[in-house]
């Protein structure tokens, strides 16, 4: 493949700082940016500020016991450390011990040929 036929890009897929985080809510409690006009001044994705939005968005009670949703920063990164910390790869210890004995037994046949496949 030569580079002019080279189609694939490399992503630059960033996760927002705190001091963004920051940002965006003063954007949001403004009220007169669109999530694009966001995305734009915090340098992110729109789909980014979209998820940040809905994952930091949290129900409120004014002075006159009404309900309200509001972005709120703290929330925001709290839900994404949560998130972080539940993203990693699966333990190998799961498997049980035994199913890791017959498993080795199987690989390696005791008179040399394998008569049926490992599955």
């Amino acid at each position: 493949m030569t580079k002019a036929n080279y189609t694939t890009e490399n992503r630059h897929f960033k996760h927002l700082s705190d001091i963004q985080r920051g940002k965006l809510e003063q954007m949001a409690k403004c009220g007169t940016y669109t999530q694009a006009e966001m995305a734009c001044e915090l340098g992110v994705s729109q789909s980014t500020v979209s998820r940040e939005l809905r994952r930091g968005k949290t129900r409120q009670l004014d002075y006159q016991r009404n309900y309200y949703e509001q972005y709120i920063a703290v929330s925001g990164a709290r839900v994404y450390k949560e998130n972080r910390a539940n993203s990693h790869a699966r333990d190998h210890h799961k498997y049980s011990a035994a199913f890791l004995a017959a498993l080795s037994e199987k690989l390696v046949p005791k008179n040399g040929l394998r008569l049926h496949s490992v599955d």
